[in-house]
């Protein structure tokens, strides 16, 4: 039998810590990101011919 059979080693304990908090952390700055993205008036929709041309290129 090992010596250590339930002990978990370090890397293993920080790519978990990693993979469940950073996400947590920016996926609200993410929400944020595409709710001021849908808040942004279209520049076709208001006749801003001028941002429209900007736009296309």
């Amino acid at each position: 039998m090992a010596n250590r059979a339930y002990s978990t080693p370090m890397y293993t304990w920080a790519f978990h810590i990693v993979c469940t908090s950073l996400p947590a952390l920016i996926a609200p700055v993410f929400i944020a990101l595409a709710m001021l993205w849908l808040a942004t008036p279209d520049p076709v929709a208001t006749g801003h011919a001028a941002l429209a041309l900007e736009a296309v290129r």
